[in-house]
């Protein structure tokens, strides 16, 4: 299955995800749904956060967020826009700006991040979007 297949039978079309895109560890998209706009420094901060790949200190040199507790003063930005940090964990990460959130899954060597609108109940989406997360983990991804 092509990595545009993930996203488009596996997240888009069950409804629960409004868009979506699956990414390496680096922000750089394998895959996305039309119009996705999330950028390659955005995702890639998040991953790196999911990771505390900065000695578990609260900020790096740039005032960016460098492990989970800098993501949630700093707040994730998805496609421009700034979401408040809800709740994460090294596997997944949920953010949210009025009705509308996003979840990020990371798996071995790709994040997958995924949008609901406000008329998607955040817990469909993060449960869909963790459902691919636990897939491709399973298969090594």
């Amino acid at each position: 299955m092509s990595w545009q297949a993930y996203v488009d039978d596996n997240l888009i079309a069950s409804g629960m995800v409004t868009a979506a895109g699956i990414y390496d560890l680096d922000g750089n998209p394998w895959a996305y749904s039309s119009g996705f706009a999330a950028q390659v420094a955005e995702v890639a901060l998040v991953s790196r956060c999911m990771a505390g790949e900065a000695s578990g200190a609260a900020n790096d040199a740039s005032g960016r967020p460098a492990n989970l507790a800098g993501l949630a003063a700093w707040r994730p930005v998805v496609a421009g826009i700034s979401y408040t940090y809800i709740q994460g964990d090294p596997g997944e990460v949920y953010s949210k700006t009025g009705q509308t959130g996003v979840v990020f899954c990371r798996c071995s060597t790709c994040i997958i991040v995924g949008f609901h609108d406000d008329k998607v109940q955040p817990g469909q989406c993060r449960t869909t979007v963790g459902k691919l997360a636990d897939f491709l983990k399973d298969a090594g991804l």
